[in-house]
């Protein structure tokens, strides 16, 4: 039987007793509907011993010793060192795309193993009317989504979603390649196979791409044109097909 694992912002140690709280109560109690004394998995995406030269990273097995809708509290039994964050870093900037399509685009980069995401304003985004209440709620969401697609797929570090930006603000992150996925590209996949970079940023256009300014001002900046095949991928598949392909070849899924 499968054991529910939860992120919690808070330090964790063995022998600890934990309340948990409110959020994580309410999906303990209410969704998954657990007991006094069943297993879970805790982990808060910190090293253990930093203060060793041995600092690990992992997880906290728990057993539940209270739960009830108003209160609810853990057994901190062990830590399992585990390590399933990878080690190729790829940046996402993601064009900001409707709010389904962003969300699966977010919950399906982490899956793969991607290391941040910046959401990135476009002149083809739906998110020009965002003023800064609906951006905090936004970037809340997202990093929520983030999260619990660390959970599921037993990533011991959380994902980090960077405060959406304008597109020349994107210089400031520097990797090894800077990619634009491009259909018209003539760069493609089969040309970067003797590479091994370390770190890559990777941008991707809204719905209806990037614009010609846009794309102009990327190369103008160190980022290559890539194209992916003969066929136009919309938003939220180009990002997971590009991320599949280079976990595969330089990352950890091979």
């Amino acid at each position: 039987m499968r054991v529910s694992r939860f992120f919690i912002d808070a330090p964790l140690f063995q022998g600890q007793h934990l309340t948990l709280p409110p959020p994580l109560i309410n999906h303990v109690v209410n969704v998954l509907r657990l007991k006094t004394g069943d297993k879970i998995i805790l982990f808060n995406g910190q090293l253990i011993n930093e203060s060793s030269a041995q600092q690990q990273t992992g997880e906290f097995t728990a057993s539940l010793t209270e739960v009830t809708k108003r209160h609810s509290s853990v057994h901190i039994e062990s830590f399992m060192a585990k390590n399933t964050e990878p080690q190729l870093k790829i940046h996402l900037f993601q064009g900001i795309s409707r709010s389904e399509k962003m969300d699966f685009t977010i919950q399906k980069a982490v899956e793969l193993g991607i290391s941040s995401i910046t959401p990135v304003f476009t002149q083809r985004s739906n998110s020009g009317k965002l003023n800064a209440k609906r951006l905090d709620k936004k970037m809340t969401h997202w990093q929520g989504v983030a999260i619990s697609a660390c959970e599921q797929s037993g990533r011991t570090d959380v994902v980090k979603i960077h405060t959406p930006m304008q597109v020349n603000k994107i210089e400031q992150f520097n990797a090894e390649i800077n990619l634009l996925l491009s259909p018209d590209a003539h760069l493609n996949i089969s040309q970067l196979t003797d590479l091994s970079p370390g770190s890559i940023n990777i941008f991707i256009g809204p719905e209806g791409g990037l614009n010609n300014e846009e794309i102009e001002w990327a190369c103008s900046h160190g980022y290559q044109k890539l194209r992916l095949g003969a066929r136009i991928l919309r938003t939220e598949t180009a990002g997971l097909a590009v991320l599949s392909i280079l976990q595969f070849l330089w990352g950890d899924l091979r």
